[in-house]
């Protein structure tokens, strides 16, 4: 994830459920009256093709047993266009990594070594070996790189792909580590092993060549050029087909099956659990400044440092009450976010998905994005009206 320039956990019980309900926005939808909650130039960012707004808004209702419905509403849906994963994609790969680290008979303290460096990718001075809840916090506290690069060169990629498929996410793309467009080299990973605390070994992961994977809809082409890193630029749309690609309800889906077990089918449940899976809730809904190892300072690392929903436009904290679990990416004018949001003054619960284009000129990879004019206001200010719909409706007031 790109850093930006500012301008300015626990686990919950869920009852069996049955699968959601999807509903396609419409005119006089409950989409209008969230827009009209919102600041008129930031709801008419949503109607403007230009910024391809996707959201996804799943109401939970529970009956007098605690038992979950879900009524799930789209906008924008296009399920089969490519948009940059970007850090989103840490999600499945962090649980993909938990799942190996439990098999082994690990927990959050095992520590995660390489055999040597990657050859492409982000790494830089990282260390060969880091525990897993190290690599958790900086994953999700502040959305550092590195981490998944390190889970990456482990799991490898034809073991990823048959994980996520067996889940019923056939479609997903881990097929590249962040920094690297170099897709031959990255399907190849060196391996390494994951040991206890105390030195053991637990297991040991092969070096491995993966087989070739794509987007797979076919053309990836976007943009109407590309700044090379030379400062050169080509015209013409960009090949993104070997870069990673998540449907947007394929991220949400994966983070419910996590925080919500009981709300999925038992064959799209992750295999984490105890200790190890509460460490995992907090992670997801660590902010930087409760971060302990590594300890990031509030004054640089807001609450909305790495993550849009309700906060991402400034540099407030999270209303008191307020539980976000998900993750958030950005890339090339892309930002996305998956969240199950817990109100716990209302007893709000939802969940909610979003993905907005910031990209004015349509060169990729030129850093010239609007993020802080377009982006994250929408984000903030959309999330925002959500929960405003949904405390006034149980409040008695309608959407």
């Amino acid at each position: 994830m790109r850093r930006r320039t500012f301008l300015g956990g626990s686990a919950f019980g869920v009852a069996a459920a049955a699968l959601p309900r999807a509903f396609a926005a419409t005119a006089a939808s409950p989409w209008d009256a969230v827009f009209a909650r919102m600041p008129p130039a930031l709801a008419a960012v949503a109607r403007d093709p230009a910024h391809e707004v996707r959201l996804r808004w799943t109401t939970i209702e529970r009956d007098a047993d605690g038992a979950p419905r879900f009524i799930t509403r789209d906008f924008g849906r296009a399920p089969r266009r490519w948009f940059p994963a970007a850090s989103v994609a840490k999600l499945p790969m962090a649980l993909l990594m938990a799942e190996a680290v439990q098999a082994a008979g690990g927990d959050a303290g095992t520590v995660l070594a390489l055999d040597a460096p990657p050859a492409t990718g982000e790494w830089g001075d990282e260390p060969l070996a880091e525990a897993f809840a190290r690599g958790l916090d900086r994953t999700f506290a502040v959305s550092e790189n590195r981490p998944f690069n390190r889970w990456y060169e482990l799991l490898g990629g034809d073991r990823v792909h048959a994980r996520l498929a067996a889940l019923g996410y056939p479609q997903a793309r881990l097929i590249a580590r962040l920094g690297s467009p170099d897709p031959e080299a990255n399907r190849r990973t060196g391996g390494g092993m994951l040991r206890a605390a105390d030195g053991r070994v637990l297991a040991r992961c092969a070096a491995a060549v993966a087989r070739e994977r794509r987007f797979p809809f076919g053309s990836a082409l976007r943009g109407a050029g590309w700044l090379g890193d030379d400062g050169v630029l080509v015209p013409g749309p960009h090949d993104f087909s070997h870069a990673n690609f998540l449907p947007l309800a394929d991220s949400l889906r994966m983070l419910q099956a996590f925080v919500a077990p009981e709300t999925v089918p038992p064959a799209q449940r992750w295999r984490i659990d105890g200790p190890l899976r509460a460490r995992l809730l907090r992670a997801l809904a660590l902010r930087p400044r409760e971060s302990e190892d590594p300890v990031y300072p509030e004054a640089e690392h807001p609450d909305g440092y790495a993550r849009w929903f309700f906060v991402g436009d400034g540099r407030r904290r999270y209303p008191e009450g307020l539980t976000v679990f998900g993750k958030s990416g950005m890339a090339y004018g892309s930002l996305s976010e998956v969240a199950w949001v817990v109100d716990r003054a209302s007893g709000a619960e939802c969940l909610l998905a979003a993905h907005v284009l910031c990209n004015a000129d349509g060169v990729y990879n030129d850093d010239r994005y609007e993020y802080d004019g377009v982006g994250l206001p929408f984000l903030a200010a959309w999330s925002r009206a959500v929960l405003d719909s949904e405390r006034a409706r149980r409040a008695g007031g309608g959407a």
